[in-house]
């Protein structure tokens, strides 16, 4: 899974939001080309303090003393992000630095995120701005409203804006030019409830959407694929007469132009998903279905052009190969007693998937070739598209921050202060 943000969980009752570690929840924006270590930053706090380092440690910057937030994004020079997960102030900070403390950029946001140096955030009023990320606050510009703050999920992707909607009272997917120019396209009726049901596939947006997504005591069937035209935002469902159920879906994963889910799985005494039961099935973007695996999956992650990753019931890890609509070959990658995967792109194309659990961290190439990163004294790990290597916490060494190259090359400290955690790594 390319897990940069949350995973969501039909239960008895009520809607779990699992916050995924390992991943920047609110970073949006395709970066096209690969970035030198030298270009990247990284961000961590130590004791309050906030730093930024150069990739490869040749520059230690002290970006803010008495630093307290989460989920720091980063739009022109400044840093964007919440004082705690349940804020909706939004704050900001110069990343130079320059600033002894953080400014208020913005109140009453339920969500944000940052797009080709623009940050975008939705209020509780329904409405979308934009603005520069390095102009005032008082030059954003209202590009949207009548979002639905039931479901305050928005994304921006190639120029365009796609969020739950309110039409004639009613939830609707749409989308719109990310500058507000234009009408509101119409996708869907129902809503996307998390950006991990989004993925920007190469020739067009694809997306999960719940068609009733107001129910939340029962698992029905209710989730529909859709493609979405890059250029117009239009909509066309894959799956409208063979629904899926919603379990089996916010269970599972994308992978390379299908989505991976969990058929027939239950949740169990705790409301957790109980992945003893049901078969990891896949539904194609042309709308083919077939078995993936004989268990239901925990985790799955596309690689290359026609491969996935997937750690299956007993945590164990697969690499599997798809040609006309069916599993070509299914390779054991030999890791047990592992949790996590999560993929990196170089060039918009997913080039390595990470894997981790109690034991060590692993790097997979599209060759299922496994190299192990390190051992058990990993603490925390983050990763950036097009940034080479993983940046993690080395707890064998005072929680200092290290840096792997992903053939497993080039492990080197980064910092003389240890870490309280990893909070960004960013393409420059």
């Amino acid at each position: 899974m390319n897990k940069w943000l949350a995973k969501l969980q039909r239960s008895m009752g009520a809607l779990l939001i699992c916050a995924l570690v390992g991943g920047a929840t609110l970073v949006g924006g395709a970066e096209v080309q690969a970035a030198t270590l030298s270009q990247s930053s990284v961000y961590y706090d130590s004791d309050g303090v906030l730093y930024k380092v150069t990739g490869d440690g040749s520059e230690t910057t002290e970006v803010l003393i008495d630093y307290e937030g989460t989920d720091p994004v980063q739009a022109g020079s400044y840093l964007y992000y919440l004082q705690s997960k349940s804020s909706t102030t939004l704050l900001r900070v110069p990343n130079d630095g320059s600033s002894d403390a953080a400014e208020t950029y913005a109140t009453g946001v339920l969500d944000y995120y940052t797009d080709n140096g623009f940050i975008y955030y939705l209020d509780t009023t329904g409405q979308i701005y934009r603005a520069n990320g390095n102009s005032a606050a008082s030059s954003a510009t209202k590009i949207a409203d009548k979002a639905d703050t039931e479901f305050p999920m928005f994304s921006v992707s190639k120029g365009r804006v796609y969020y739950n909607g309110l039409v004639n009272g009613n939830t609707w997917f749409v989308s719109k030019a990310s500058n507000g120019s234009g009408a509101v396209q119409r996708i869907a009726s129902g809503a996307v409830e998390s950006r991990y049901l989004l993925n920007e596939a190469k020739n067009e947006l694809q997306v999960m959407l719940n068609t009733n997504p107001y129910e939340d005591f029962y698992s029905t069937n209710a989730m529909v694929l859709y493609k979405v035209n890059y250029n117009t935002g239009k909509g066309t469902a894959v799956n409208p007469k063979s629904k899926l159920d919603v379990n089996a879906v916010y269970s599972g994963g994308w992978g390379n132009n299908l989505y991976v889910y969990n058929k027939g799985i239950v949740l169990d005494s705790n409301k957790d998903y109980n992945y003893a039961t049901g078969k990891a099935f896949a539904l194609t973007s042309a709308g083919k279905t077939f078995q993936v695996h004989s268990k239901s999956v925990r985790e799955v992650t596309a690689l290359g052009t026609d491969k996935v990753v997937i750690i299956d019931a007993d945590k164990k890890a697969y690499g599997k190969t798809f040609a006309s609509n069916k599993v070509s070959k299914s390779t054991t990658l030999n890791l047990n007693n592992v949790t996590y995967a999560s993929n990196q792109y170089t060039n918009s194309t997913p080039t390595t998937v990470y894997i981790s659990g109690n034991n060590g961290l692993y790097s997979v190439t599209t060759a299922f070739k496994v190299t192990k990163l390190t051992g058990e004294e990993w603490d925390t790990f983050l990763f950036r598209n097009n940034v080479p290597g993983v940046f993690y916490i080395n707890a064998d060494d005072l929680y200092r921050l290290y840096h792997v190259n992903a053939n497993g090359t080039g492990k080197k400290a980064l910092s003389d202060v240890y870490l309280d955690d990893i909070r960004l790594v960013t393409s420059k």
